[in-house]
């Protein structure tokens, strides 16, 4: 914290206090000199006054004894005037100024245990700093965010850092944020397949296991560089097939598990998804889908990693709406059936109170359009 801001920060302070006193003062200055119109004792004696000189009028009493009784009853009356008045005013006083000088003595004394008088500020930026040159083991993939986002900055043209910029917003539970990263990456090498494949899984992730146009255009730029690439011919085929073209998309599906190798564990379960689609030409279920097809060693422990991190989150703190639907929506396009389940179970009872929530949920946990449910 710098000098001048904690200079104008005590100068208010003190503002403020003797602004708070002189009110309090006023306050209770203004109520000792007011009339006291609610003690009965002040009325009766003022009435006895008034009264005197009515019995001078009408005879009743002589000159002499109407000074006499008018100095008895101003003497009553400004023995009862000085009981409540001077205790007002002081105890006004007092009040005042303790409020004075106690508010700004409490203020610093609660400063000096909760803050840190004697530590510099440690801006932003600094923090960021400090991040860029700390072991990456140490830090979270929030931390290695923010570090990368000010190094890309700097070499906004740098798609292996945008790359690993793109790993760590995802791993921090931002998909839309790293699906911008790799946007430039891509505008930065638009050549390379491997940054058009990420791209568009991240588009699918994003869209509740729909292909999109978006996704689809990535899909296709990433098959063009690389005509072999796994993921990019099974998403197009599965979007074929989602489209309502059954055909041609068994017919990409066959010529992909053709190309793969008889070692490959992917085999297996794209060999039944083909069997599935002949018998009901309609999209497998989520379950069903290829998980393991996802491109790129880079991205797929990356988009794992988010979604642990997202139901550890709200674990630890489950008031977060938004965050199951994203959780619900992400088990869904992972194909975790059970795992969705279970978290729409459990945010459904969290707000069960709350019908826009509840919608919400119940449209997370919608299949894309044109997939069956399991």
């Amino acid at each position: 914290m710098s000098f001048w801001f904690t200079a104008l920060f005590w100068t208010a302070a003190a503002l403020l206090s003797a602004l708070a006193g002189w009110l309090v003062l006023t306050l209770a200055r203004r109520r000792a000199l007011a009339p006291a119109q609610g003690d009965p004792g002040l009325a009766v004696h003022r009435r006895q006054l008034a009264e005197i000189d009515d019995l001078v009028a009408r005879g009743l009493l002589s000159p002499a004894e109407q000074a006499e009784v008018r100095a008895e009853a101003g003497k009553r009356l400004l023995a009862a005037d000085d009981v409540g008045r001077p205790a007002t005013l002081a105890g006004g006083r007092a009040i005042a100024t303790a409020a004075a000088v106690l508010a700004p003595l409490m203020a610093f004394g609660i400063y000096l245990v909760v803050g840190s008088p004697g530590r510099a500020d440690a801006p932003m930026a600094a923090r960021i700093a400090a991040w860029s040159k700390a072991d990456p083991d140490t830090l979270t993939a929030a931390q290695i965010a923010a570090a990368l986002t000010e190094v890309a900055k700097k070499t906004p043209n740098d798609p292996k850092l945008l790359q690993l910029l793109a790993k760590a917003r995802l791993e921090s539970d931002d998909p839309f944020g790293a699906a911008k990263a790799l946007r430039q990456a891509v505008a930065a090498e638009p050549r390379n397949p491997e940054l058009w494949t990420q791209l568009g899984e991240l588009f699918v992730l994003t869209g509740n296991g729909e292909i999109g146009l978006d996704a689809r255009k990535a899909f296709g730029e990433a098959q063009r560089l690389d005509p072999g690439a796994a993921s990019p011919r099974y998403h197009l085929g599965l979007a074929d097939i989602a489209d309502g073209k059954p055909a041609q998309g068994l017919a990409t599906w066959r010529a992909l598990l053709a190309d793969l190798l008889a070692s490959d564990p992917r085999r297996d379960g794209l060999a039944a998804e083909i069997a599935e689609v002949s018998r009901t030409g309609r999209p497998p279920a989520p379950q069903q889908q290829q998980a393991a097809l996802p491109a790129g060693p880079d991205m797929g422990p990356a988009i794992r990693g988010m979604v642990d991190g997202l139901a550890a989150r709200l674990e630890a703190d489950p008031n977060d709406p938004e965050g199951w639907a994203r959780l619900v929506r992400a088990y869904g396009v992972l194909g975790e059936i059970s795992k969705r389940d279970a978290a729409l179970a459990r945010a459904r009872s969290l707000y069960k109170d709350q019908p826009q929530v509840l919608d919400a949920l119940k449209a997370a946990a919608e299949p894309p359009q044109g997939v069956s449910r399991p």
